[in-house]
């Protein structure tokens, strides 16, 4: 089986996007894993596509080019329109433009304007959810299911803990092994909670995530 190589299949994505697009491609980005460095022969590509004009038709062409370069099993990713781009929620902004490497075109020119308020609300509301998210668990769905779905909700907290320090600091870390070397061990306990074995003590664990949250709450300025 051929060796997968993420600068040839992105070369080649461009380019037969170049070629059934035309002037109407004005973008393409990498994200996820393969642009944090972290990924691993099971990760997704993820791969971010704008279009001047977009359509359903489009959609099917493009699913077309990623059946035709093949991985099409890990193709992933996101493609919308020009217009629909600059009329995206600016809450978002933040977190696109620094999760995002431009291949082709420039991101930021697409991305509707924000400000700082718009990134303090990005975080309370992914923090509220992530919040409610576990809190109605426990009491709804018992502490099987509680204990069993824990660590993988807290892989949400990757992102959250990401913008927050950028709030605190100015500095977006786009790598999990930075942000896990500069925050602080509180933050740290909760980016480590996916990791934990099996037999991890659950209501130890449940306690800190939910003290750690109402904590972060005060934080968000």
């Amino acid at each position: 089986m051929e060796c997968f190589n993420i600068d040839n299949y992105l070369e080649k994505l461009i380019l037969r996007c170049k070629e059934a697009f035309g002037g109407r491609l004005v973008y393409a980005g990498l994200q996820g894993s393969w642009l944090r460095g972290e990924a691993t022969e099971n990760s997704d590509i993820d791969v971010m596509i704008v279009l001047d004009g977009f359509s359903v038709e489009d959609m099917k062409t493009y699913r077309g080019i990623l059946k035709e370069i093949g991985w099409y099993e890990k193709s992933c990713g996101f493609i919308c329109g020009k217009e629909d781009l600059a009329n995206w929620n600016p809450l978002e902004a933040v977190q696109l433009k620094y999760t995002t490497k431009d291949l082709f075109g420039k991101l930021e020119n697409l991305l509707p304007p924000a400000i700082r308020q718009d990134e303090v609300n990005y975080v309370k509301i992914s923090l509220g959810n992530f919040y409610h998210e576990i809190c109605h668990r426990y009491i709804h769905g018992g502490q099987e299911k509680s204990r069993n779905k824990l660590r993988a909700s807290c892989k949400q907290l990757y992102f959250v803990i990401q913008n927050l320090h950028y709030l605190e600091s100015g500095n977006f870390l786009l790598k999990k092994s930075d942000l896990k070397a500069t925050v602080s061990a509180q933050d740290r306990e909760m980016l480590c909670i996916p990791e934990l074995p099996d037999d991890y003590d659950f209501e130890k664990t449940y306690e800190s995530v939910v003290a750690w949250c109402q904590k972060a709450f005060a934080r968000i300025e």
